[in-house]
């Protein structure tokens, strides 16, 4: 359970947002049938790129605490607290390595370097992660297109930053 986090937490502007918006997306209750055609596509699971920029969106703002349009150092970490206290509270040194990985993160993430994140800077790697997956460039994002760039990701290296995912899949995970 730590180390999943510990992964979670070393993706988490990037990727995580993508992979997080993509699953509050599929986790919205049903709409009415005419409203949920003009928003949805035809096939259950599926996520379009607008559904991603409104859920990456949802999310910045929540971290916004202040409302002024970016999210400080200050916003992140505490939103980090709040992702890495979700289930159990870490060990020590886990916990560690996951603020080191989110710090270095915020830092890639940043790439004006001015100390805080615009949603443009923030939406820029999980809009990336969408096209990369959307591999008929339709728009939408597949189940199909998902389980197979599950199954084509690379493992994650095993670093300070995080575990590989072999570690993540070791026993009793």
């Amino acid at each position: 359970m730590r180390l999943a986090r510990i992964a979670t937490v070393t993706t988490l502007i990037g990727l995580t947002l993508a992979s997080g918006a993509v699953a509050a997306i599929e986790k919205q209750p049903a709409k009415p049938a005419a409203a949920k055609a003009a928003a949805t596509p035809a096939s259950s699971g599926d996520v379009t790129r607008a559904q991603m920029q409104a859920q990456i969106k949802k999310t910045f703002d929540l971290a916004d605490t202040n409302h002024d349009g970016f999210m400080s150092r200050a916003e992140f970490a505490k939103r980090m607290g709040a992702v890495i206290n979700r289930d159990a509270p870490p060990t020590k040194a886990d916990a560690q390595r996951m603020l080191d990985a989110a710090n270095r993160a915020f830092n890639d993430v940043d790439t004006n370097h001015d100390g805080k994140l615009s949603l443009a800077e923030a939406s820029k790697r999980p809009l990336a992660a969408f096209d990369m997956m959307d591999t008929n460039h339709d728009g939408v994002l597949t189940v199909a297109e998902k389980a197979a760039a599950h199954k084509e990701a690379p493992a994650l290296p095993s670093t300070p930053a995080g575990p590989s995912q072999g570690e993540m899949q070791g026993p009793g995970r």
